[in-house]
């Protein structure tokens, strides 16, 4: 059962707050045709950054306030959503923003993709963070942690009069466990009436995603996320193994329903440049986009920092560069029915 309230921020508590983020984060003319470049020149020179990025340290980061704030109940818990928007009249386009953290509690929470959030808003996007509950929390796990994060998206539509928001153009974008749950807001859709997952039709129509160092493929990447997640969070998260539900995993796993009929851009990190090395290569980035364009989607991959997880998150390293450019060419690849 959900229901939510709002919180308004006004412009002058905004200002209240400082943000350190850079003004200029990239050169406007690069294209995608050049992001290979680019992201040799960003794997080459990360190591030349000597403070190692962490969900902590973006956590701690001090950033603007955001325009309004949603609450919504979902069983015992409040599920925090936070808009950010452009200081430009609009139409805005829309990103979905939502964390990862293993799928569990003990990790991270939606505050590190606050400087992501914010630093997307001062390039020309809005943006909705999300949160969730997670496999260990009353009510998360399956199909609660995929139901809430379908209802939080579905609040962008009562926000959208007032904020001047596109919802033909709308990205969802996740890092780490919250890739996956963007690539299976895409695919949700997809999903029978039975499945129990399945959203309801108010729901705002994803045009594209950004996938930021996660997996698309959970039976794919099961053993490798278990290493690096240190336990089997995945068999939590859905309550099963592959082998006694393979239709709640299937139901579960965005590349059970290629195509999704929309541009997928995959942002490859440490994290996914791992798990080949794991005995996961099957449920990596570069495996499903080459499985999503045999299947007729346009999907691309581009590497921001192998040696890092987090640091494509930073708008204050070049890694960030990458992400924002992916973000750019899913947009611009998004087609609006007129």
């Amino acid at each position: 059962m959900f229901g939510c309230v709002g919180v308004h921020v006004s412009s002058a508590q905004r200002q209240s707050f400082s943000a350190a983020l850079p003004q200029k984060l990239i050169p406007t003319a690069m294209t995608r045709r050049v992001g290979g470049l680019l992201a040799m020149f960003v794997l080459h020179t990360a190591p030349l950054f000597a403070q190692r990025i962490t969900a902590g340290i973006l956590q701690a980061r001090v950033v603007v306030a955001p325009d309004t704030t949603l609450i919504l109940r979902a069983g015992d818990r409040d599920l925090l959503g936070e808009l950010r928007v452009p200081a430009s009249p609009g139409p805005h386009p829309v990103v979905i923003v939502i964390h990862g953290g293993c799928w569990v509690t003990k990790f991270a929470d939606a505050r590190y993709m606050y400087p992501m959030a914010e630093a997307l808003r001062t390039n020309g996007f809005a943006t909705w963070t999300i949160s969730y509950r997670r496999a260990d929390e009353p009510g998360g796990g399956w199909p609660g942690t995929f139901l809430d994060v379908a209802a939080q998206t579905a609040q962008v539509r009562q926000l959208a009069r007032r904020f001047n928001l596109d919802l033909t153009r709308v990205i969802a974008s996740g890092h780490s466990a919250g890739a996956h749950l963007a690539l299976w807001l895409a695919a949700q859709p997809k999903l029978p009436k039975s499945s129990g997952a399945r959203a309801g039709k108010r729901d705002p129509k994803i045009g594209a995603v950004v996938a930021i160092d996660g997996p698309g493929d959970l039976v794919g990447a099961n053993k490798g996320i278990s290493v690096i997640c240190g336990s089997n969070v995945l068999e939590q998260l859905l309550a099963s193994t592959p082998d006694s539900q393979p239709d709640r995993w299937r139901l579960a796993s965005p590349s059970e329903f290629l195509p999704l009929g929309v541009p997928q851009a995959m942002v490859r990190g440490g994290l996914d440049w791992r798990l080949s090395g794991l005995g996961s290569e099957s449920g990596s980035m570069p495996v499903y986009a080459a499985r999503a364009r045999a299947a007729g989607d346009s999907t691309w991959v581009v590497m921001s920092d192998s040696t890092s997880h987090f640091t494509m998150l930073d708008p204050q390293q070049p890694a960030f560069a990458v992400l924002l450019q992916a973000m750019k060419d899913a947009l611009q690849a998004i087609r609006v029915k007129r």
